[in-house]
Parts: structure tokens; sequence; C-alpha cells
């Protein structure tokens, strides 16, 4: 677990992963699913929901790719990742999904 005061923690990381992070969910289906929530429901519900919600999953991501990345090189999961983007897009534009 990173802790805040730990020392190899550094600013700069914090504040690059978190502009990275937010240009990517910037505009994303979950973005606009939270605003049409936040529209038909509580605000701060649906706030306290996000939140929760994002955190666990990035939780999940941030566990797996950490317990991965002792096994495959960061260039195969490159690929892998590149791979399932590709297919993923192939997919969306024949309408399989």
């Amino acid at each position: 677990m990173i802790c805040f005061f730990h020392p190899p923690f550094r600013r700069g990381q914090l504040f690059s992963i978190f502009g990275l992070v937010f240009a990517a969910e910037f505009g994303d289906r979950s973005f606009l699913a939270t605003i049409a929530l936040s529209a038909a429901q509580n605000p701060f519900s649906v706030c306290g929901g996000a939140i929760g919600g994002h955190a666990i999953a990035t939780a999940i991501a941030v566990s797996g790719g950490a317990y991965i990345a002792k096994y495959v090189s960061e260039k195969v999961i490159g690929y892998i990742g590149g791979g399932l983007f590709l297919l993923f897009a192939l997919t969306t534009a024949t309408g399989i999904f």
C-alpha cells in the first residue's frame, strides 16, 4: 500500500497520474451516466456512489496491475492492451456488441 508520507512518493507523480486519469475519464460513458443520474437522483448520493465505485474499480486495477507486473513485462502488457483496444474498436464499429 502506498503511503503519502513514504519517501518514494512524489507529488509530481500524483499530479501526472491525476491528469492522465482525469483526461481519460472526462467525457466517457461513466461520466455521462453520472451526469444523467445526478439529473434524476440526489446529487450528493450520486457523488458518493460514483466516488466509491470508481475508488473500488481503481483499487482492483492497481492491485491487478501490480500483481501482473511481477510476471509479465510492460512491453507485453502494452501489446495485449493495444490488441484489446483494437478488438473493442472493431466490435464497436461493426455493431457486434
